[in-house]
C-alpha cells in the first residue's frame, strides 16, 4: 500500500510536442490524489495522464526520494523531474521564518527567494539587453513583463507639466519593478529609462502568474517588498513636508535627497550629519555646485557620502555657498559615483 503521507512534485524540464503542458509546470501528487497548477485555467481540466502513470510505479515503491523519468504518447514526449516534498504547511512555514530573519528583505530579490522559487524564476525568464538612453518601461502603459536587473543602471521619472523629466529615483544591480502594473493591472504611472547598457531578466505576465500560483511564498515576499515601499514613501513625504527639509538618512538616502532637490529646483547647503564628521553640499536651483566632507572635496567628497546609511540631514535654504568645486550635470555625478561605488564593492569582492 502507498503511503499517504508522503508528496511528490513532478516538474517539466523538456517537452516536444505536448498539447497540455509548458516547461516549468508542476504537479503535486500525493497518493493517491494529484492535484494539478490552477494558474493554467481551463487547460489544466484536460490534464494529460501519462506522466502522472508513469510515475505512480515509482511512488509506489518509495525506493527514490528525487530523480527524472521520461513519459509520453504517440508522437508526444517529455521529461520530468520528481522530488519527495515536506508537508506544505511546514515548508511554507520554514520558508516564512526565512523570510523574516534579519536582513533579509535588504538581500537582492532574487537572493530573497527561497533557491527552488530562484531557479524557476531564472528558467521562465528572458535576459533582456537595453542601450543607454532606451526606454525600458514605458509610462501610462499596462506593463508586459517583471524585470530584475543583473547589470547596469536604471531611472524612475515623470514628465512634469513643462515637459520637464523629474527624476525619481535610480535602480540598480539586484532591484526590480514593473511588479505594481503586474499586479494590479493598472498602466504604469512612471517611465523606467536605462540610463547606462542593462541587462535584465525579464519574465512575461502570464508567466509570472504562474509564478505566484505555483510558489505562494512569491507573493508573500512581493507583498513585504511593497509595504516597505510604500512605508519609506510615507516616511519621506513626512520628512519632505517637516520644516526646512529635515529628517534620518536611513529612510532618504542621499541619491535620492540630492534628486528632490534637483526637482525642486532648490538652494541652498545640504548638511548631512555622520558621527564622527559631517558633510555640506552647495546647490544653485537644483543643481550641485559644492561638496565637502571633512577635508575631502568635489566628487570624491560625494564618493563618500553615497555609501552612508546613517545619519541625519538639513536643507538651510538661506545659506548659499560662493565656493564652487562641482561641475556638470548633477545626474550624471550621481551616476558616476554609484557606478564607482559598485566597481570597487565587486573588487573588494574578488579573491
Amino acid at each position: 500500500m502507498p503511503n499517504t503521507e508522503k508528496t511528490w512534485t513532478l516538474k517539466a524540464l523538456e517537452l516536444n510536442a505536448c498539447p497540455f503542458y509548458t516547461k516549468g509546470d508542476s504537479l503535486r501528487v500525493q497518493m493517491p490524489g494529484v492535484f494539478g497548477n490552477s494558474e493554467l485555467g481551463s487547460k489544466r481540466m484536460q490534464m494529460c495522464s501519462m506522466p502522472i502513470a508513469t510515475f505512480i510505479p515509482t511512488a509506489m515503491e518509495d525506493t527514490q526520494k528525487q530523480g527524472e523519468f521520461e513519459a509520453g504518447y504517440k508522437n508526444c514526449s517529455c521529461r520530468w523531474n520528481f522530488c519527495e516534498s515536506k508537508n506544505v504547511t511546514e515548508l511554507t512555514k520554514s520558508t516564512e521564518e526565512g523570510l523574516v530573519s534579519d536582513g533579509q528583505m535588504s538581500k537582492p530579490f532574487l537572493e530573497q527567494m527561497p533557491a527552488d522559487v530562484a531557479e524557476a524564476f531564472r528558467d521562465r525568464a528572458t535576459p533582456m539587453n537595453f542601450r543607454a538612453g532606451d526606454i525600458v518601461l514605458q509610462g501610462n502603459v499596462a506593463s508586459t513583463h517583471f524585470h530584475v536587473i543583473v547589470k547596469g543602471m536604471v531611472r524612475i521619472a515623470n514628465r512634469g507639466n513643462d515637459s520637464r523629466i523629474l527624476e525619481l529615483s535610480v535602480l540598480r544591480k539586484g532591484d526590480c519593478f514593473g511588479e505594481m502594473s503586474i499586479l494590479t493591472g493598472a498602466a504604469t504611472s512612471s517611465q523606467v529609462d536605462a540610463v547606462e547598457d542593462c541587462l535584465t531578466l525579464a519574465i512575461l505576465k502570464k508567466d509570472f502568474h504562474k509564478l505566484l500560483n505555483e510558489f505562494p511564498i512569491l507573493s508573500i515576499l512581493l507583498y513585504r517588498m511593497l509595504s516597505k515601499r510604500i512605508k519609506t514613501s510615507n516616511q519621506k513625504l513626512a520628512q519632505l513636508m517637516s520644516p526646512g527639509l529635515s529628517g534620518d538618512l536611513h529612510f532618504f538616502p542621499f541619491v535620492d535627497l540630492t534628486q528632490t532637490v534637483m526637482t525642486a529646483r532648490m538652494s541652498g547647503t545640504l548638511v548631512i550629519e555622520h558621527a564622527p564628521v559631517s558633510a555640506r553640499f552647495g546647490f544653485f536651483e537644483g543643481g550641485m555646485i559644492y561638496g565637502m566632507v571633512g577635508i575631502i572635496k568635489g566628487t570624491d567628497a560625494i564618493d563618500e557620502v553615497v555609501r552612508w546609511r546613517e545619519g541625519s540631514f538639513r536643507f538651510l535654504q538661506n545659506e548659499k555657498s560662493d565656493e564652487r568645486n562641482l561641475s556638470g550635470d548633477t545626474m550624471v555625478l550621481l551616476l558616476d559615483a554609484l557606478r564607482r561605488m559598485d566597481e570597487s564593492t565587486m573588487t573588494e569582492k574578488s579573491p
